[in-house]
């Protein structure tokens, strides 16, 4: 390939990407994907490859294809690469560009040459793409004809349009999150609102056909204690039992206020009323429940108190669904981390994990652990049982 060639194409390449800069512009969010994978085939014809990729670093520390493109009769490749000792992997997250000119030199271990498909490959060009200045991935391009050299000027111009599309595709896969957070909130406000309406009618119930019964009986009870007093016909019994019933009615009273507002949790501290919501679920049912809980720091009244609804949402999806026998509540901090993990041995979800949030009031765990910038994860293993894991850095604000 001359000189003349290679001039010719880096400026036609440098129109283009002016023309393109301006359509992706202008192009919907959504159709980011489809747009991506037209600029890579224009890109593969101006620059005579057989087939081009863009390929991103995970958090994870693995390759995953963002978009791939190939001419007719040419596969596209398998971009899924975790080997730390192949060359994508170990040279991209290095951020070394590798311009392979002749594929008969064995720079691959073979398993890699085969998943990547890079049979018929004469040259191979993999250039490290750099977003915010970190390694996001690479580009990659593959020749399957006449090749002679991939010049430098090329490479350049090359990484330069990459990192513009790795920034764009980086911003296609923000609003994405975005808009799956927004439905996750919405599904939430939903829940919230239908879980307040229960409680209420719960709550209304429990007063009306409880407390108001009780204390009906009690005045009915009260007034024939005042008219035997008046008729001197008092009886001691009847009083002792007038007290033990008023008794009883403030325990239960006390009970439901301390289900709407834990003050156990002000009185005592997180700790202490973990292990009492344990002991109160454990002798309400037939599980055992072992509480694992580290010496805690002071924390916020607000982090206390969601981290203790954790518990109750948990400890509840176990009595209603998990026929356990068996929890273990651990809650530990470390290096300001905290951890917390509510784990049974039950029968575990048969279906997927992501079908079955709204119903487990998974969601609902999930938004009180993101309120304080934490990660809940679910795992349901294939022997059984269902793990809650919940993580969350210990900001300043966080502590009392």
């Amino acid at each position: 390939m001359s000189e003349t060639w290679i001039s010719s194409q880096l400026s036609e390449a440098e129109a283009f990407f002016s023309t393109v800069s301006r359509e992706f512009i202008e192009v919907d969010m959504a159709d980011i994907p489809t747009k991506m994978e037209q600029t890579l085939e224009q890109l593969m014809i101006l620059f005579d490859v057989g087939r081009m990729s863009m390929i991103r670093l995970t958090e994870e520390g693995l390759l995953e294809g963002a978009c791939s493109v190939a001419k007719d009769g040419i596969e596209k490749p398998r971009i899924h690469l975790a080997n730390p000792e192949g060359i994508y992997l170990k040279n991209i997250s290095a951020g070394n560009v590798i311009a392979v000119d002749d594929m008969s030199l064995n720079v691959m271990t073979a398993v890699e040459f085969e998943y990547a498909r890079m049979e018929g490959v004469i040259a191979h060009l993999i250039c490290p793409v750099e977003v915010r200045g970190k390694i996001w991935g690479a580009i990659t391009m593959s020749r399957f004809h006449e090749h002679d050299h991939w010049q430098d000027v090329f490479i350049t111009r090359i990484t330069t349009f990459a990192q513009y599309l790795a920034a764009i595709f980086e911003r296609y896969t923000l609003w994405l999150k975005t808009r799956e957070q927004q439905k996750q909130l919405v599904l939430l406000s939903r829940h919230l609102m239908e879980n307040q309406e229960v409680e209420r009618r719960a709550l209304s119930r429990e007063l009306h056909d409880n407390f108001s019964q009780r204390m009906a009986l009690l005045s009915i009870k009260a007034g024939n204690i005042v008219n035997a007093i008046e008729k001197d016909e008092v009886e001691v019994d009847d009083a002792k039992k007038l007290y033990l019933t008023i008794q009883q009615l403030a325990g239960d009273m006390q009970a439901l206020s301390r289900s709407l507002h834990p003050a156990i949790i002000e009185d005592l501290g997180l700790a202490a009323a973990l292990k009492a919501e344990c002991r109160r679920v454990g002798k309400l049912t037939l599980l055992e429940i072992h509480c694992l809980i580290d010496p805690l720091p002071q924390l916020a009244s607000a982090l206390a108190l969601n981290l203790y609804r954790i518990l109750q949402e948990s400890l509840g999806n176990v009595v209603k669904h998990a026929q356990a026998t068996n929890v273990f509540v651990i809650l530990e901090v470390r290096n300001n981390q905290l951890s917390f993990q509510i784990n049974d041995d039950g029968v575990g979800l048969a279906t997927d994990i992501k079908d079955k949030k709204g119903n487990l009031g998974l969601v609902s765990i999930t938004e009180r652990t993101q309120q304080f910038n934490g990660r809940a994860s679910f795992d349901s293993p294939a022997e059984g049982g269902f793990m809650v894991s919940i993580t969350i850095p210990l900001e300043d604000d966080f502590y009392e």
